[in-house]
């Protein structure tokens, strides 16, 4: 999923619908760079990446969540997630991300060196919304432990072992809470408060979903339910695999006829029922075709994965400075953008990879990535 993250912030600068807005190039661009050269096939990489791996995400954070509860107590919990959580956010706040937005601003015309650029930064938070709404998410969790954790109230079995129910009660609320948020703000329309960016207005409901329906897992046992490594959805991997396809191709189908505008302000068209519908449909889809193609195939283990693993938090936390720069310094060149796309990743990754793992060879910043 990490990688998911990186692929999708490269890609965006080459997409054919990329807008870049010099009065606001934080919020109102669709990144921090746009390069002229562009290529028509991200338009439809960049929606398929970005409608599931973030609300994937939040599931698997949420996995882990009840047994630790269990294991450390609240008070205990609470200083670890803001350790590992807290920190992190802060850092990427004041340094990560002003250095990462510091070329993106001097698109714009502007010839201020780092140090005033920095004492005017917006504290804008980009991509570590993800890790500010994770800490409000256990927050929540906490308080969820304190009032269910001696109740008798509990969900039918099913719901954990079959993979269809727990499909279709994951879609269904999904539904609820996605639906009259895309009425309401549209599927690009983003929601901050000031420096917290807590992700896009449709999502807003869909992420704690995915959150808590990873802590519901992890409260009833991996081990007995859909994500038993033998269990019933490994071995339903390849209909889950069709399943994707054909959500995906539906997807593609309702996007593509509602005529969306990702620049123009949301005024909701004739079929964003079907749209919401289908974005909905496709995220649950994929996200459960992913659990079981790992569950089924990734049974082996590689010290160079274990090792990318380990530093998947870091990579998250570093990536975004050298992915904007990278884009940067190859504006000029008359590449294609498929070309320009392969370079950036390929760069980005290993020196996110490589910052990683010399920042975690800190003992002290070790325990907090």
């Amino acid at each position: 999923m990490t990688i998911f993250v990186l692929f999708l912030h490269d890609t965006l600068a080459y997409t054919t619908w990329g807008k870049f807005d010099p009065a606001d190039y934080a919020e109102h661009s669709a990144a921090p760079i746009i390069d002229p050269n562009k290529w028509g096939g991200f338009d439809i990489v960049a929606p398929l990446l970005n409608l599931f791996f973030m609300a994937l995400m939040f599931f698997i954070s949420g996995l882990f969540v009840w047994k630790s509860l269990v294991k450390k107590g609240s008070i205990h919990f609470l200083k670890d997630r803001g350790l590992r959580l807290g920190i992190p956010f802060v850092i990427s706040l004041t340094v990560i991300m002003p250095l990462a937005y510091y070329p993106s601003f001097l698109m714009t015309g502007a010839t201020n060196d780092f140090f005033s650029y920095w004492m005017g930064w917006s504290w804008f938070s980009g991509p570590a919304w993800f890790i500010s709404m994770l800490l409000v998410f256990n927050l929540l969790a906490v308080v969820c432990f304190w009032v269910f954790s001696n109740s008798t109230i509990a969900l039918p079995a099913i719901v954990f072992t079959n993979p269809l129910v727990f499909f279709l009660t994951l879609l269904t609320l999904s539904l609820a809470g996605f639906i009259p948020l895309l009425y309401l703000f549209g599927p690009f329309h983003w929601i901050a408060f000031g420096p917290l960016l807590i992700g896009q207005g449709c999502r807003f409901i869909l992420y704690p979903v995915y959150f808590f329906a990873g802590v519901a897992v992890g409260a009833f046992g991996l081990d007995k339910s859909i994500l038993a490594q033998e269990g019933p959805l490994s071995r339903q991997w390849f209909f889950w695999l069709i399943a994707s396809i054909f959500s995906a191709l539906f997807f593609l189908i309702t996007f593509a006829s509602v005529h969306l505008d990702p620049a123009a302000k949301w005024a909701a068209p004739e079929g964003w029922v079907n749209l919401g519908f289908s974005m909905t449909l496709y995220c649950t889809t994929v996200s459960i075709t992913f659990i079981a193609l790992f569950l089924r195939f990734a049974n082996t283990r590689y010290s160079i994965i274990d090792n990318l693993c380990d530093n998947a938090y870091g990579i998250y936390l570093v990536h975004y400075p050298f992915i904007v720069w990278s884009q940067y310094s190859l504006l000029g060149s008359s590449m294609p953008a498929i070309s320009k796309a392969l370079i950036v990743f390929i760069v980005t990754l290993g020196l996110s990879w490589g910052t990683s793992a010399l920042l975690r060879s800190i003992p002290g910043v070790r325990k907090i990535l």
